[in-house]
């Protein structure tokens, strides 16, 4: 029995050592898959902090995972997939602290020196190891074995002796150069020539402060132009990276110079200021609202106020209906809000501060569109996947304007506005009214890559006669015509080269000019014809930090959505909502 026992003993003993040799063989294989981020967070004389909160985020700015530091500053995440990732830090009294594009590689461990300060926080990455070796002490396996439900209180409470002698931090940016050709859509464009920037910081660590500008040319003339946006926004505690709607307070002021309009035009020049919130009611109901209050300089003295709102009822986890109502000048805000967008937020602003307002004249004055919209959309989600949505709405438009190109010599001057940004010129084409319906799918194929697929029938401009006379003839025999149409958008990103492509086709009667609607439920809107988006990321030569990008888009490609008018003599006028473009620049974000 003795030595039974004794040989089941060694048994034992012998079978443990041989797994714990098969485990320390099987660990350095694994982890040669994976790396690790560890670092120190200390004050400025260097003592570590414990309790400061780490925030670990993909390159989606997605909240990966999240840690406090130990007694000593110390922290970590281990096992975590190649990729590039960003760090924040936060500690009561003190800035908090940010770094982008840390490389994670397979065996790779970077080391962070992470420095709280209350003027300037900052983060070093003191170096990245690919070694095999294993710095792993007791302090850095306890941090990494720790979790937020283990470890309720471990949070330094601010003192009141200490002073926030700092108010900016966390600055981020973009800016691009950009050109173009052609035309564009008239008043609510950029600039064909300018450089375009957007530059973002945190206000104490609660608000966020957005600075937006473009400076540029208008193609017709080289006429100078200038808009500038300031943005005030609230960043949530549950989300440092991201901004809330609560609230959102906006200013922005534009101009530019028309020529070809009279030796004596005026400049074209707004201010607008802008209020946006968002109040949740239970776990079911949403509701974005705000409103705009613009002032537009141009011959005549111009104010709109443009009110907007829209509620959303979650039915099921997977089902809700929206509503939502806009009065006057196009919500941009409302537009930028909606999920699914794939333009960061910065890069958005910079597509929409020099969005002029549709100007046009009508008898010598000036006059600006204004739009009424009410819709109802239900969507729903199969999976996580593919989402199926039915949209329904109504349109009124005041004062509509058209581009308007060929032989203009028939319409008298005080009608007809020379856009600034375009060989063309804007008409005013009166007010009309539409309904209309869309149904599409939406489906994500994984790795960048979707469809959206959409069909249906809206109002259309079309005129009851081909001959005019002058602009009255124009408006009196344009009319509103329910057609059909079919959209596809395809987007992605190709594997090797990185280069994000967006294109969209919608057919329809190409016959009659076909102002497209602008859905306040919708993260997509069709326009006419054939589009393309190319985003080409470029080197950088180890000469920055930050991403460059090279962006080519084609607006229109087939110019189509247009009605043709006969003058006289055979002479053609042709009324378009959206001229054939082609535009390109670089974006260097930082």
């Amino acid at each position: 029995m003795n030595f039974g026992g004794r040989h089941f003993a060694a048994i034992c003993i012998l079978s443990g050592v041989l797994v714990g040799l098969c485990v320390c063989e099987a660990q350095p294989q694994s982890a040669r898959l994976q790396g690790a981020i560890l670092g120190i967070v200390s004050d400025r004389l260097g003592q570590g902090q414990l309790g400061a909160t780490v925030y670990l985020y993909n390159r989606f700015d997605k909240l990966v995972q999240r840690v406090t530091t130990n007694e000593k500053g110390a922290f970590g995440f281990d096992f975590l997939s190649p990729d590039s990732y960003s760090v924040r830090v936060s500690l009561p009294a003190f800035m908090p602290a940010f770094r982008q594009n840390i490389l994670i590689q397979p065996g790779m461990r970077s080391f962070l020196a992470i420095n709280l300060a209350g003027v300037i926080s900052s983060v070093e990455l003191v170096y990245s190891s690919p070694t095999p070796t294993n710095p792993m002490t007791d302090d850095w396996k306890w941090v990494l074995r720790s979790s937020m439900s283990s470890r309720p209180v471990l949070r330094l409470l601010a003192d009141p002796s200490r002073r926030q002698s700092s108010i900016f931090s966390d600055m981020r940016g973009v800016v691009r150069v950009q050109a173009g050709d052609g035309g564009s859509t008239g008043f609510g464009s950029q600039p064909d020539l300018g450089t375009a920037f957007a530059v973002a910081t945190s206000v104490l660590g609660q608000h966020e402060l957005q600075v937006t500008g473009n400076l540029g040319y208008a193609s017709r003339g080289g006429s100078p132009t200038a808009s500038f946006r300031t943005r005030l926004s609230k960043v949530p505690e549950s989300s440092p990276l991201a901004i809330s709607f609560s609230p959102q307070v906006l200013l922005t002021v534009r101009q530019l110079f028309v020529v070809g309009s009279g030796s004596q035009a005026p400049p074209l020049s707004t201010l607008s200021t802008a209020f946006l919130d968002r109040t949740a009611f239970g776990g079911r109901v949403d509701v974005l609202y705000g409103a705009q209050l613009e002032s537009v300089t141009f011959y005549d003295r111009l104010s709109v106020i443009s009110p907007f709102a829209r509620l959303t009822y979650k039915v099921s986890k997977n089902h809700d209906v929206q509503v939502a109502y806009s009065s006057g000048a196009p919500p941009e805000e409302i537009y930028r809000s909606l999920e699914g967008v794939s333009e960061p937020q910065l890069g958005q602003d910079v597509g929409t501060v020099s969005a002029f307002p549709r100007v046009s004249l009508r008898d010598g004055r000036a006059h600006v569109q204004r739009t009424g919209n009410l819709e109802v959309a239900v969507r729903r989600k199969l999976g996580t996947k593919s989402e199926l949505t039915a949209v329904a709405f109504e349109e009124r438009v005041a004062n509509g304007a058209l581009t308007v190109m060929g032989d203009i010599g028939a319409i008298e001057r005080s009608e007809v506005l020379p856009d600034p940004f375009s060989r063309s010129s804007i008409l005013n084409v009166g007010s009309y009214q539409r309904r209309g319906f869309m149904v599409s799918a939406d489906r994500n194929w994984g790795r960048g890559w979707s469809t959206w697929l959409g069909a249906g029938n809206t109002g259309t401009l079309s005129p009851d006669a081909d001959l005019v006379a002058n602009a009255r003839d124009v408006r009196r025999l344009l009319h509103s015509v329910r057609r059909n149409w079919l959209a596809m958008r395809v987007a992605g990103v190709l594997p090797r080269t990185g280069t994000r492509v967006v294109t969209s086709y919608l057919q329809t009667d190409h016959t009659s000019a076909l102002p497209m609607h602008r859905y306040l439920t919708q993260s997509f809107s069709p326009e006419v014809g054939l589009n393309v988006q190319l985003r080409q990321p470029l080197p950088g030569l180890g000469l920055w930090s930050g991403r460059l990008e090279a962006i080519v888009e084609l607006r229109n490609a087939l110019s189509q959505g247009v009605a043709g008018l006969e003058t006289g003599e055979g002479r053609r006028l042709i009324l378009m909502p959206s001229p054939r473009t082609l535009r390109g620049g670089l974006a260097f974000i930082f």
